[in-house]
């Protein structure tokens, strides 16, 4: 097994899910890449203005504002800028496999595919899953039909599927961690 899919509705614990994920492997021993995404919220009325993404390193960048001043050309989704030359400065470097056991993105999700890069990496890391290298753990929507590489992960050999909801966050932590070690004590296979 070389892919683990994590999704749920939103606000349903994903991220924190695999944050939590990403720290006990790396205190277990293990190298992790990848990233996790975080609300950013306004000092001043506490209201959600943007998300940013965390390297399992400790870097952090924009991926989203409310107020982001982009140029007229930046993507949108809803209410969001997407910061792409932030993430993508961040993201890429952080999705390269340079020795790491264990690559985390979270998500592969609307905004994250606004950047044609990134949609390219997570295209030749899908090949390198097919041919078994690997492991990823991602989250992905819970409405994700469509999404050519997210079909495409899904349709991997092996794959496995965890549904996150607020009722079984608690008890899915530990058989996602179990799958993730399985996956990082074989490489992947």
């Amino acid at each position: 097994m070389s892919v683990i899919l994590v999704t749920g509705m939103p606000g349903a614990g994903k991220t924190t899910l695999v944050r939590k994920l990403g720290e006990e492997l790396q205190n277990r021993g293990h190298v992790v890449g990848g990233f996790f995404t975080e609300e950013v919220r306004d000092r001043l009325t506490g209201e959600r203005s943007g998300f940013d993404i965390v390297t399992f390193s400790g870097q952090r960048a924009a991926l989203a504002r409310v107020d982001a001043k982009r140029t007229t050309n930046s993507p949108k989704v809803g209410r969001y800028t997407v910061c792409l030359a932030e993430f993508e400065a961040l993201a890429l470097p952080a999705m390269e496999r340079h020795g790491r056991e264990l690559l985390i993105v979270d998500e592969i999700g609307k905004m994250e595919l606004k950047s044609r890069p990134f949609s390219v990496r997570m295209e030749a890391i899908v090949e390198q899953l097919a041919a078994g290298h690997g492991p990823l753990i991602a989250t992905i929507p819970l409405k994700a039909t469509g999404v050519a590489v997210i079909d495409r992960l899904q349709h991997i050999a092996g794959r496995q599927l965890f549904h996150v909801k607020p009722s079984n966050r608690e008890q899915i932590y530990g058989d996602i961690l179990d799958a993730a070690m399985a996956c990082a004590s074989n490489g992947g296979r």
